[in-house]
């Protein structure tokens, strides 16, 4: 639990407060003469063993100042049976505690009438009992892996390995206990339980295997806590990578995942966990976070697929054992700071315990009419945390003393196991998008999300251009996990230490920088990895890889050692191709009609290139034929992009924000204003043909510089923005967005997301945070005539009609400005850099950043386009010196334009290659894949897991935004 939201907590440590009916409004008679007494009753939310051994609930009766004394009877009417409890030698009794016949109160409200006879006098009342279903309650014991936060991320790595052993310790001494009591523990994340296995003895290996047998240690299968939406496709599939290797050492399957901490998921977790086998996900979210509409109701989660789908629960807020115990500890001793405590025990383990938290939770499910008598309750002291050892023994007089609630300790796959053999009729099916919050914490190291997102594409681009140039050689498995391993990671929601002011936060931060830049330089080192077969770095000639399934076209960009032998470009043919050296020394040309999964070999030949009529600048207006884009000579803004054929106009003039407008905010200015740049100078940097360029210079609030490059490629339909600034680091909080304001009346906006597509508030479920969006790497603005493509690549954060974000934080859910719906989705605005968080992540950020945009105007929407534009510039063509053709060996070929190839690897024995392809029609669609002769007969279907379905006979039918896997034997 963060720290700003532990405050939070306090609102739920009040006493509670049962049923009152006092005896003035409900008397129904009184004996003649008798006084009246100050006589209430208090309905309790639980029931106990009556002496039948059947529940009863409980109600105490209070006389205020009348005290009784002797004998007493209270006779109780309910339901039709009658019933007479006898309490003797009374001495003083303020309050008489009696249980109520057997089932009152469970099918509905019923009605109690009581008598009270003593020596004092006789008292009447009838009072109404709210109904109370018998509830199990599941306890998830857990530590809330946060890796880093409250220690290093060692010492954290080295506390979660050592509570698994703990954990074996206390469920074998416990394993005799009464069903309910016994311990289970749950390491919660893989991360965890994977390091664990590395490092343990082949004993230690053995009991655990054992436990996880017994059910003593419960496994869920996703890698940590993640922000899933800020993931790609294929880092999503990544999630639940290691925990198949693990189910094959245990040899018990793992069919759940949990979430702690961040609320919500991106709806592609659906696919991504169902093809791993992963069939329920409970969310455990912050105390502070959203906790209406979805805790415990539970939905089928379908996926975009339409079919594919998982059962989602969100249980109660982890944090309540850091509120009722943990704090009465402290933090030092509960997250293992004293080296003589293994866990935490108490003289009294009933002691701080659940009673005042779960009774309250209950009365307000029964108060909602929940559909489901089960609720589940995490239980950490807090995060990264010992094990509290007491919880067996306080279970186990809970349910000596209560009959009903029953508690119960367990992991995922029993809860719901539970639910769906109980509600599993009842249970509805949900399609949407339930738009995580947390990712604002993104634009706290806006620098290294940047590296982190290309990683993500460089690695699959490796393992594409290794199953093409080295198709018998072994990949390089090793360094390909390492980099997959730093980006989850990095989108682990862990960035910093609880208090970033403290002198350990500059280490904890170092740590998690390191991860997005070893996952950045590990993915690049594939890339060399894969072209070192081929590699002649004193060659002339170039190869130019496409790794995308279909033919494209691009710009490619040699260095000036690249490029030493002169400033002409030949195809194969000899014919020669548009280049041009850049100011820079970099030498560019243009590569046309790359075949899909291959290359195609250019030569630099000696001699200037030839002129011809490409790209021209004209001042503060620059063109390529296609389109003409004019810059502001006083903002800098985009205030004319124009398609020359129609004479279409692609900025909203009504509007003040343009096109790559910048603006700089501080967060605790109400009125919400915004710092646009000033001292704008415009410099011509390319002057064409290939490529033109204008960079505009100016001042910026919160920069000590900003630059932002406007360009334009001969014979391309889109323009290319640059903007690098020089960020001074302030702990002020602050944001900085562009501003995107697209001429597209009434447009529908369509969101790339990991395995899907969302169109905002259409898409999104009740709950889904509609502040800001995270996009995969595309954003689509469209009507039916007309519309834009817009993708950034380092930078995921978007907002729509208005910067909306700038007065939120981390867990701002339900505030004044929370949106509830969205009603604009123009313009668009890129959400670069902020530091609104006051613990985990960075207080402040500075140096030289830089942020890529490209916009493709187009007509109306294409599915296909739109994809393909956000692909092509996720992942560039790439290109090495070589001194004679390359070979590709895996000349695979999708016919279908509305179905694209996700990734091509080896498969994880090492037997075959896998190859996914991922639809973005919502129609089936045929996938239309052509094989090589020598492989069609050893093709087969997977999932993404890789266990081998059947043998692929026929071309295949895709879902609507469906993923197929193949599996190639070798």
């Amino acid at each position: 639990m963060k720290s700003f939201f532990i405050k939070a907590l306090g609102i739920i440590s009040i006493a509670l407060t049962p049923c009152i009916v006092s005896a003035q409004k409900q008397d129904i008679a009184t004996s003649k003469g008798a006084p009246k007494v100050p006589f209430e009753c208090s309905v309790q939310p639980y029931y106990k063993f009556r002496t039948d051994k059947k529940a009863g609930r409980s109600v105490i009766l209070h006389f205020g100042d009348t005290q009784l004394t002797g004998k007493a009877i209270v006779k109780v009417e309910c339901n039709g049976v009658t019933e007479e409890t006898v309490f003797n030698d009374l001495k003083n009794a303020s309050e008489l505690s009696i249980l109520l016949p057997a089932g009152a109160g469970l099918s509905g409200d019923c009605q109690a009438r009581i008598t009270v006879t003593s020596s004092q006098a006789n008292y009447y009342k009838a009072i109404m009992v709210p109904a109370m279903r018998e509830w199990t309650i599941y306890i998830y014991p857990h530590s809330h892996v946060d890796i880093g936060y409250t220690n290093t991320q060692e010492f954290v790595r080295q506390l979660h390995m050592r509570n698994i052993d703990v954990a074996i310790d206390i469920a074998k001494k416990t394993q005799n206990y009464p069903e309910g009591s016994r311990f289970v523990w749950n390491p919660e994340a893989i991360w965890v339980t994977q390091n664990y296995l590395k490092e343990a003895t082949p004993e230690k290996k053995q009991k655990f295997i054992e436990g996880v047998r017994k059910g003593w240690i419960s496994l869920d299968g996703d890698f940590g806590n993640i922000n899933t939406s800020a993931c790609t496709d294929e880092e999503l599939l990544r999630l639940f990578h290691d925990s198949k290797a693990i189910q094959q050492t245990t040899g018990v399957p793992i069919k759940t995942m949990v979430q702690m901490d961040v609320a919500g998921s991106s709806w592609g977790i659906t696919q991504t966990a169902f093809q791993n086998g992963i069939h329920a996900f409970i969310d455990f979210p912050n105390i502070g976070a959203i906790r209406q509409p979805w805790e415990h109701r539970p939905f089928y989660w379908v996926s975009p697929d339409g079919k594919s789908k998982i059962l989602y629960l969100q249980a109660l807020p982890y944090g309540y054992g850091w509120e009722i115990k943990g704090t009465k500890q402290g933090l030092f001793k509960t997250q293992g700071n004293d080296p003589k405590l293994r866990y935490m025990s108490t003289a009294n383990p009933s002691a701080n315990f659940i009673n005042p938290v779960i009774l309250r939770e209950l009365s307000m499910l029964e108060a909602r009419h929940s559909a489901y008598n089960i609720a589940v309750l995490p239980w950490a002291l807090a995060d990264n945390s010992l094990i509290d050892a007491d919880l067996p023994d306080a279970v186990r007089t809970w349910n000596e003393n209560y009959a009903w609630p029953k508690l119960i300790i367990a992991g995922s796959q029993k809860i719901i196991n539970d639910f769906e053999h109980r509600f599993g009729s009842i249970i509805p099916q949900i399609k949407g998008d339930y738009t995580e919050y947390w990712t604002d914490g993104l634009g706290s190291d806006a620098k290294r999300i940047g590296l982190y997102r290309q990683a993500n594409e460089n690695i699959v681009q490796a393992e594409t251009l290794w199953s093409m140039l080295n198709p018998k050689a072994p990949s390089p498995r090793k360094l390909i996990d390492s980099a997959w391993e730093n980006c989850l990671l990095g989108a682990e929601h862990t960035w910093g230490y609880q208090d970033p002011k403290a002198p350990l936060a500059n280490q904890i931060e170092a740590t998690k920088a390191g991860y997005f830049e070893n996952a950045y330089t590990g993915s690049q080192d594939l890339i060399k990895a894969a072209f070192k077969s081929i590699e002649k770095p004193q060659s002339n000639k170039i190869a130019v890889f496409n790794t995308l399934s279909w033919a494209r076209s691009g710009l490619v960009t040699l260095s000036r050692e690249q490029s030493v032998t002169g400033e002409r470009v030949t195809d194969k043919l000899g014919h020669e191709v548009p280049s041009q050296r850049l100011s820079t020394g970099e030498l560019v040309f243009m590569a046309d009609n790359i075949p899909a999964l291959g290359s195609a070999t250019f030569t630099i030949v000696k001699g200037d290139a030839s002129n011809f009529k490409g790209c021209s600048i004209n001042r503060n207006t620059i063109s390529n034929g296609i389109l003409s884009v004019t810059i502001d000579p006083n903002s800098g803004d985009i205030v004319n992009l124009i398609n020359e054929k129609n004479k279409q106009e692609y900025v909203d003039q009504k509007s003040p924000h343009h096109i790559n407008s910048y603006y700089y905010s501080l967060s605790q200015d109400t009125s919400n204003k915004a710092f646009s740049p000033t001292d704008v100078v415009l410099k011509i940097k390319e002057n064409g043909p290939l490529v033109s360029s204008i960079i505009v210079e100016s001042k910026a609030e919160g920069c000590k510089w900003l630059n932002r490059e406007v360009k334009l490629i001969y014979n391309q339909p889109w323009i290319d923005l640059t903007n690098t600034f020089d960020k001074i680091s302030t702990r002020t909080k602050e944001d900085i967005n562009f501003g995107f304001a697209f001429n597209i009346p009434n447009p529908t906006t369509r969101i790339d997301i990991p395995w899907g597509l969302m169109i905002p508030e259409y898409d999104q479920i009740d709950g889904a945070n509609k502040n800001w969006l995270t996009m995969q790497r595309w954003v689509d603005v469209s009507n039916t005539q007309t519309g834009v493509t817009w993708t950034a690549i380092e930078a995921p954060l978007i907002e729509l009609g208005g910067m909306t974000a700038n007065h939120q934080s981390g867990g701002a859910y339900g505030s004044k400005n929370w949106y509830k719906t969205m009603e604009q989705t123009q313009p668009l605005f890129s959400w670069v850099l902020n530091n609104h968080w006051g613990t985990n992540f960075t207080l402040e950020q500075g140096g030289i950043m830089s942020f890529h945009y490209g916009i493709r105007p187009h007509g109306s929407y294409d599915a296909s386009l739109a994809n393909r534009f956000g692909m092509e510039q996720n992942r560039p063509l790439l290109a090495v010196a070589v001194d004679k053709e390359p070979a590709i060996t895996m000349p695979v070929k999708i016919g279908n334009p509305m179905v694209f190839l996700s990734n091509l690897k080896e498969s994880d024995d090492g037997k075959g290659w896998v190859l996914r392809v991922r639809s973005i029609s919502d129609k089936p669609e045929k996938v239309l894949i052509t094989w090589p002769q020598d492989k069609a007969s050893s093709i087969y279907q997977c999932l993404a897991n890789e266990v081998l379905g059947n043998k692929v006979s026929s071309d295949l039918t895709i879902l609507p935004y469906g993923t197929l896997s193949y599996y190639i034997k070798k």
